[in-house]
């Protein structure tokens, strides 16, 4: 008796997990299947599969512009914060200064503030030194916006390892940086790939700055350029579902690459 009122439960608890990741991952479900079905196919289940709308988006040159512009945003974002956030989390974690506690609640308040805020400063300021309407523009706003929870998450990290190496380190007559990087670095890799990661996505899927800093169509980014063609090509919702499609493919493929390692920053575990 027991056991069927166990096999019922977790049979009641399977079929719920189902049920949660259809409704989930519907909208993708969705898009998947209007961006491999022909237009006008609205039923639920595709009749025809054809990949018409893929090879429309890889013959309008500009996709190609808009995937380059987003790669630009997402890798220099990458390239400039990490060592930064590197720098400014091993001097948070090891060193004792004056303010250091009002610094790191002030790294944990500002991924907060809404970036719309201050927009309509950020532009006129921009136009001032000549950063408006181009990709380094995009990419110096994504930085100021990232380090603060980078600082923070490998700040953490750092705090999580223990001091006596680096110590051991140090008499050794390693010096600071030689501790940091061929000491510290090693072990806490696979929080520095969380961060990249994070950075990563959070620059890859972000409208809000490149909407607001940039005018020229040659300087959109993949996320700002998917909406502009809900104008232009109107109700060509299979080519719009496909765009969808192939912007979610870089994040996934970086997350899938790096999954183990990701996953082993998140919960503080280190890798064989």
């Amino acid at each position: 008796m027991n056991s069927r009122h166990k096999l019922l439960r977790q049979s009641i608890r399977f079929l719920l997990y189902i049920l949660i990741a259809l409704f989930a991952l519907f909208p993708l479900l969705w898009g998947l299947k209007m961006s491999l079905t022909p237009k006008y196919d609205y039923g639920f289940l595709p009749k025809h599969l054809t990949g018409s709308h893929y090879i429309e988006i890889f013959h309008k040159k500009e996709i190609l512009v808009y995937f380059a512009n987003s790669l630009k945003v997402s890798l220099g974002t990458i390239v400039f914060t990490i060592p930064v956030a590197l720098l400014s989390a091993f001097a948070l974690a090891r060193f004792t200064f004056k303010g250091r506690d009002l610094l790191g609640i002030c790294f944990l308040v500002l991924p907060m503030l809404p970036a719309t805020a201050i927009l309509v400063p950020l532009v006129a300021y921009f136009n001032r030194i000549g950063l408006y309407n181009t990709i380094s523009g995009v990419v110096v706003v994504n930085i100021v916006f990232s380090l603060p929870l980078a600082i923070w998450m490998i700040r953490n990290f750092i705090a999580n390892t223990p001091k006596t190496i680096e110590e051991a380190a140090l008499l050794d007559g390693l010096g600071p940086f030689g501790t940091l990087f061929r000491v510290t670095v090693p072990m806490i890799r696979p929080g520095i790939v969380s961060v990249i990661i994070y950075i990563f996505i959070s620059c890859w899927n972000g409208y809000t700055f490149s909407y607001a800093l940039t005018t020229s169509p040659d300087k959109r980014v993949l996320a700002q350029a998917i909406l502009s063609f809900i104008g232009t090509w109107g109700t060509n919702w299979g080519g719009l579902t496909a765009m969808g499609i192939l912007m979610t493919l870089p994040p996934v493929a970086v997350f899938l690459i790096f999954q183990k390692t990701f996953i082993a920053g998140m919960f503080g575990q280190t890798l064989k």
